[in-house]
């Protein structure tokens, strides 16, 4: 979820269900034990209801953004499939976080053609690797803080049209929030916005997924591609105390000071559907810490319903917090651990999400099951 520079593990805040429609502000006070907020229709490409989001596939259940970690969170059932992308040297959206290859991740094996002087490739930037050289890396290493995760063992780097893939061979009607991981501190880390916003929508286009794609960035400048681009695909906005500063290099045309630091003011400029803050500041704090308070409290929930806004934040890992961020109205958790919310939702007598079987025997050929 977080860029690289501020790589934190995260988990967001949960909430009960909100349905904002596409013009719709008027909102209706909610009869359930949970005061929120609903408003009067649905917004195509997100949940109707309370939105479970395996955050990275659920990192911290299996190796991140891996096809395996992709069918567990479909198997186990989640509303959303919460994962990044970054653009290879040779255009291909590759489902993966960092924009490094990070040995505490990944390893070599080879090089993918003879004398490649780019080789060792791990230590070098995605965006200045081809596919073919992407591929003979395996990221199968145990990420340390997470003693739960199970490593897949060989695993290697997927595409945007494999996550599709995997989920058409369980017929699973999944939601997909995909992060542009634009390094807006380090531009010549990344791609540019445009080319990210034009490699997902064809991919997206070509799966015939459009009515069930959200796309989430914390360079802002994303947003305003979008709306020209694919007006019809929600955004999401995210954020935290560290990109939400003045003279922010993070948040394209929103001045920081023009708006008085109003962070539904910004949203409001730039006209995306969800709030996606970090769950605290500092982000990790829990229950009994002295300064462990919610950002999307009850009160700042209230605000952004009022204003049509959903409010799912990140990334929340701890029980008890997924339980305050639930009970302060907020409309989605993204977590590195489903089951554990899960858990939580059916503890407080929510409603879960499907779960889904393998269609078939035979699934449909993926780039990570076609070597």
């Amino acid at each position: 979820m977080k860029k690289s520079a501020l790589f934190r593990g995260v988990a967001l805040g949960a909430g009960l269900a909100l349905v904002v429609g596409l013009s719709a502000c008027a909102n209706k006070q909610d009869d359930r034990t949970n005061e929120t907020t609903t408003a009067m229709e649905s917004i195509a490409g997100l949940p109707d209801g309370f939105d479970l989001q395996a955050h990275r596939g659920g990192r911290g259940e299996y190796t991140e953004e891996s096809a395996a970690a992709f069918r567990h969170a479909l198997e186990l059932g989640v509303t959303t499939l919460e994962f990044d992308i970054v653009m290879s040297k040779d255009g291909i959206p590759v489902v993966w976080h960092d924009p490094e290859v990070l040995p505490e991740k990944c390893r070599d094996t080879a090089p993918a053609t003879h004398g490649d002087h780019m080789y060792p490739y791990v230590g070098k930037l995605i965006h200045q690797l081809n596919w073919a050289q992407l591929q003979t890396l395996r990221c199968d290493k145990k990420l340390d803080g997470f003693p739960e995760q199970k490593p897949v063992k060989d695993n290697t780097m997927i595409q945007l049209k494999d996550v599709f893939s995997i989920a058409k061979e369980y017929g699973a009607d999944v939601y997909y929030n995909i992060e542009t991981k634009v390094e807006a501190e380090k531009k010549d880390w990344s791609a540019e916005p445009e080319e990210f916003v034009k490699a997902i929508l064809e991919a997206v286009r070509d799966a015939g997924v459009t009515d069930r794609v959200a796309i989430q960035s914390f360079d802002w400048r994303t947003f305003s591609i979008m709306a020209k681009e694919a007006p019809y695909i929600p955004t999401i906005m995210l954020w935290d105390d560290t990109t939400w500063v003045p003279n922010s290099p993070w948040t394209g045309d929103v001045d920081y000071a023009a708006v008085d630091g109003d962070i539904i003011a910004a949203a409001k400029q730039l006209n995306v559907n969800v709030l996606s803050p970090g769950y605290s500041t500092p982000y990790g704090m829990v229950p009994g810490q002295k300064d462990y308070k919610l950002v999307a409290d009850k009160d700042f929930v209230k605000k952004a319903h009022d204003a049509g806004f959903r409010v799912v934040p990140w990334t929340i890992n701890d029980e008890e917090v997924m339980e305050d961020q639930i009970d302060a109205g907020a409309d989605g958790i993204i977590t590195d651990y489903p089951t554990k919310l899960r858990e939580v939702m059916e503890k407080k007598g929510m409603e879960l999400p499907k779960s889904y079987v393998l269609k078939t025997d035979t699934p449909v050929v993926t780039t990570e099951n076609k070597k």
